[in-house]
């Protein structure tokens, strides 16, 4: 009998001191086939987790802000005693507090602004980035960028850190959804891959190259990028004589498709060139500004992607174009509401780790303000506006992209005048280094970190004549305190560095940045308690009285200060 004793009470003690590593029993709902399971008995067997009095861990219910600091605080073997700590909702009885003290002192965990730590509040993706890049004070980056991932946000380098470690690899989307709430499974894979190699998820690829591609095709437009992972995408091709040159250039670089194909608008002098590239080419996505147009050119273009089937897409001002997980592709601009060609042109910025380029079809002033205030338009290499006329690249747009080249395509002798000397003089006195398709072809290789120019020449030539356009005054009121200008030239003016002066008032009106007079159109500047704006047809000066009721003259005065026209009354 005693020796029947002593078996059952060994076997007893064996049970209670041998740790059980079968999930199913310790925990009801973590099977072998759950994709966590490993990683959370790792944890389980360190004593880093527990599950809950019925038995379940629940892995998909969200990790709390308290839960996360106990099970970092476990693993990196913090100071867990139960104790007050600084933060007003969090006191001794919480059975997290000694964690969140430790953790909090160690820089792992902060609190917020209104001395709380809100121990109950689930952690985001983006938290989980910062605390474990802290706790295991994580130093490199991984060369990846993520579309909802910008340099602005808190979580940036965590993020890039945990990638580099092997924490995690984002989605397959090419997102990371750093707001995206945390499951308990999760946060435990995630911790597990940081204590141990052996769960650890492949790092993300090197970054690799980009190549873009501006291409001489006359007066008009066309681009190409190759991406690191060898998609390709091509932004406009020039007028319909160019097509030819396009396809020949597109073989001549390897290219035997075309993921992406964006016409920016439909001018010929962008969409022509494109009807041979569908022709010779498999494409497989065109992005479209969702501008109509009646002429043959864009009829050709439509029926073409109708009879092969394309996919055909209407871009979207702000979404972000899933083309290679190692760029952001993002459209700032398309053709939404636009009753003008040009202000309907898709602008697309294309990141490439830390450089950018930025490829503004024809957008004009007015479109450049809307970019200004909604997105980040900073750029290391800008495709100069509508062929570097001056309805683009306002000064104010130019301070916020401040690019280091600038892309002029245009053709020599062009009826135009482009490029008008007012947006080359804007871009050189910045420091920009401006290259012309007029050179010849030009490419740029972007390793994510730096640009080289490894084919084009830099320089200006042909430098146009200075020609800012045909206004004249056409009425001058001394009573009624108006002044109306029109249009007389053969394009659009952007009124931008032009003054109005009153001779004998000696007061000046500077034109807004962004208003743009259009060709034979006429405009009356107002002043006096009558004065209002409404554009494009009435633009507000002041509401005080400026002109000399017993005589005064108006002065034109365009941006290089030479005087344009004058009427004296």
């Amino acid at each position: 009998m005693k020796k029947l004793l002593l078996l059952i009470c060994s076997v007893f003690l064996f049970s209670i001191f041998t740790p059980n590593v079968n999930a199913s029993t310790e925990f009801t709902d973590v099977h072998s086939s759950y994709n966590f399971y490993d990683e959370v008995m790792y944890l389980y067997d360190r004593g880093i987790i527990s599950g809950y009095g019925t038995g379940e861990f629940k892995p998909n219910a969200v990790v709390t802000r308290d839960a996360a600091a106990a099970m970092i605080g476990r693993a990196l073997k913090l100071d867990g005693t139960q104790r007050n700590t600084t933060f007003s909702d969090v006191g001794a009885s919480n059975y997290a507090s000694g964690y969140i003290d430790s953790a909090v002192k160690q820089g792992i965990i902060s609190g917020y602004a209104d001395g709380t730590y809100r121990p109950k509040e689930p952690v985001t993706r983006g938290q989980m980035a910062i605390f474990l890049a802290r706790a295991f004070k994580l130093s490199n980056e991984a060369n990846v960028y993520f579309s909802d991932v910008s340099p602005s946000i808190t979580a940036y380098s965590s993020i890039k850190k945990i990638l580099a470690f092997g924490i995690t690899t984002g989605y397959a989307d090419n997102t990371f959804r750093p707001n995206k709430q945390l499951t308990r499974g999760d946060f435990s894979a995630f911790l597990a891959r940081a204590l141990n190699d052996s769960f650890k998820v492949k790092p993300p690829t090197s970054i690799g190259k980009l190549a873009v591609h501006f291409l001489d095709v006359d007066q008009g437009d066309s681009s190409l990028l190759i991406t690191p992972t060898g998609k390709t995408i091509l932004i406009d091709g020039g007028k319909i004589t160019a097509g030819e040159k396009v396809v020949s250039y597109l073989k001549a670089a390897g290219v035997t498709s075309i993921d992406y194909l964006v016409a920016t608008h439909p001018d010929a002098d962008h969409i022509g060139g494109l009807i041979t590239v569908l022709n010779q080419i498999p494409v497989k996505n065109v992005i479209d500004s969702g501008k109509s147009h009646t002429s043959q050119t864009y009829m050709e273009y439509l029926t073409l992607i109708d009879q092969k089937n394309i996919p055909f897409h209407i871009a979207k001002t702000g979404e972000f174009l899933n083309v290679d997980s190692a760029i952001k592709v993002q459209v700032l601009n398309s053709g939404e509401g636009a009753t003008d060609n040009n202000e309907a042109s898709v602008v697309l910025k294309v990141t490439h780790g830390s450089k950018s380029f930025l490829f503004t079809g024809d957008a004009g002033v007015a479109t450049e303000a809307e970019m200004v205030s909604s997105f980040d338009v900073n750029a290391d290499v800008l495709k100069v506006s509508h062929h570097g006329s001056e309805t683009g690249s306002s000064q104010a747009f130019l301070n916020e992209v401040t690019p280091a080249w600038a892309v002029l395509s245009f053709g020599e002798g062009n009826s135009y005048g482009h490029p008008d000397s007012v947006v080359v003089n804007r871009l050189t006195a910045m420091g920009a280094t401006v290259i012309p398709t007029t050179n010849g072809d030009i490419a740029f290789e972007s390793n994510g970190s730096s640009i080289q120019l490894i084919k084009g020449v830099p320089g200006t030539e042909p430098q146009p004549n200075p020609n800012t356009g045909k206004i004249d005054i056409t009425n001058l009121d001394l009573d009624k305190e108006i002044v109306t200008l029109k249009n007389i030239d053969t394009k659009d003016i952007s009124m931008d560095g032009w003054t109005l002066i009153s001779v004998d008032g000696n007061q000046q009106y500077n034109f807004p940045s962004d208003f743009v007079l259009k060709k034979g159109a006429t405009v009356t500047v107002m002043t006096g308690r009558n004065a209002y704006e409404s554009r494009p047809t009435h633009l507000l000066w002041t509401t005080a009285y400026i002109w000399d009721n017993n005589g005064d003259a108006a002065r034109l005065v365009d941006p290089q200060g030479t005087i344009i026209d004058e009427l004296a009354r």
